[in-house]
């Protein structure tokens, strides 16, 4: 085992699941921190990578130096801390740890997340960022990113009912989670939903928290938005995004060209008939589907999930674009990957009628592909950060495809 697996081996092991609260980081926080940086804060249930690169896009478009915090990461642990688009290296990330190690008296009461954001925090002081630009983890309110004190920027993507376990089972107890992360004096932008009732509200309680300015996703008439987006959620949360940075920066931004933003996972043509994307719940999926009806039609699908999220609708939903749905088990932190059968186990009597799978997950993944291609269709491979993970290894390890 090489150093880093080993590292990032006892590293992972702090997971111990999802621990929402603050007292452990923000006794953290300040003994690490020395530098002011404003700060970009992302939340909501779906859209948050979209908005994080859109972000970090522009912002460097102007020319600004910028940190950028994701999560989860999809290949490489790396991924979750970039300087100006490029991955924190392993040297770095040890450094950065040990430093920690030694000055945080309660260091081994930290989680993994925790660990990470504060090595993030860090990196970005010693690099002298211009602008940070934070994903949250898990709701907002509880997250250990929400130590950072305003006023910054805040970015409320969208409000659905997922983790509904931890942040509550109504859309309202789920919005105050996310607007959890609003300070006194934030600057909020808060993506538009179907009910104008609910944004109002949304404003509103905003409001309260202290926030100086509360706006939509929609941009002024004279500014338009040139790429190909994929999506009108898409192209909304790269709108929140550019609002949010004319709002901030003020006086003199450069609209940049979308067209090649990079949005890794999210409709991303990884092979002329692959598509990835890391939908993994049910309002994700449906905006997912309309996509694909739109822009594919039909497809086979190639799926794998979480226990904890609603494999029933989602099949449901991915059963109107697919005849030929491949189901693969994942293996994630504390069991928490749903098996292949027990996919199979939950899905509608319709849904299951179209469920295969072997007796290894390479097979699947094999035998999806090989459909695929014999009849003419797209790959679409969904359903989790990992379901992307383990078929992109898979291609690597089995079929050295150029790509690659």
């Amino acid at each position: 085992m090489s150093q880093k697996d080993e590292f990032l081996r006892n590293l992972y092991q702090r997971r111990g699941g999802i621990k929402l609260g603050l007292g452990r980081v923000a006794d953290a926080f300040p003994v690490i921190f020395e530098k002011h940086i404003p700060v970009y804060h992302v939340a909501g249930t779906n859209g948050k990578g979209t908005a994080v690169y859109a972000l970090d896009h522009i912002l460097r478009s102007n020319g600004l130096k910028t940190g950028r915090f994701i999560s989860p990461h999809l290949f490489n642990y790396n991924e979750r801390i970039a300087l100006d688009g490029t991955d924190i290296s392993d040297g770095e990330v040890f450094e950065i740890y040990k430093y920690l190690e030694k000055k945080i008296n309660n260091f081994d009461e930290l989680s993994f997340f925790e660990i990470t954001f504060l090595l993030a925090w860090k990196y970005f002081e010693i690099s002298n960022c211009d602008r940070a630009i934070f994903e949250v983890g898990l709701g907002g309110r509880l997250d250990a990113t929400n130590v950072i004190e305003g006023p910054k920027t805040d970015i409320i993507t969208s409000i659905g009912l997922d983790h509904t376990h931890i942040l509550g089972d109504t859309l309202e107890k789920i919005a105050l989670e996310k607007l959890g992360i609003v300070k006194k004096g934030d600057t909020v932008l808060i993506g538009s939903g179907r009910d104008s009732v609910f944004d109002r509200w949304m404003a509103e309680t905003a409001r309260s928290h202290g926030a100086k300015v509360v706006e939509d996703d929609k941009l002024p008439e004279n500014i338009e938005l040139y790429g190909d987006f994929s999506s009108p959620e898409q192209k909304k949360n790269i709108s929140l995004s550019l609002k949010a940075a004319i709002l901030s920066e003020k006086e003199g931004l450069k609209i940049p060209d979308f067209a090649n933003l990079k949005l890794p996972a999210r409709f991303e043509l990884i092979e002329p008939d692959i598509v990835t994307d890391v939908a993994h719940n049910p309002p994700a999926i449906a905006a997912l589907v309309e996509t694909v009806r739109r822009k594919l039609g039909k497809v086979v699908v190639l799926y794998g999930a979480m226990k904890d999220k609603d494999v029933t609708q989602v099949l449901d939903f991915i059963g109107d674009i697919s005849d030929e749905i491949f189901v693969v088990s994942l293996e994630a932190d504390n069991d928490r990957g749903a098996k292949a059968h027990e996919i199979l186990e939950r899905a509608s009597a319709a849904a299951a009628k179209k469920i295969k799978f072997e007796a290894t997950d390479d097979e699947t993944m094999s035998l999806a592909l090989d459909a695929a291609r014999k009849n003419g269709m797209k790959l679409l491979v969904t359903g989790s950060f990992h379901t992307v993970e383990k078929f992109v290894n898979f291609r690597k390890n089995n079929y050295k495809a150029s790509f690659f």
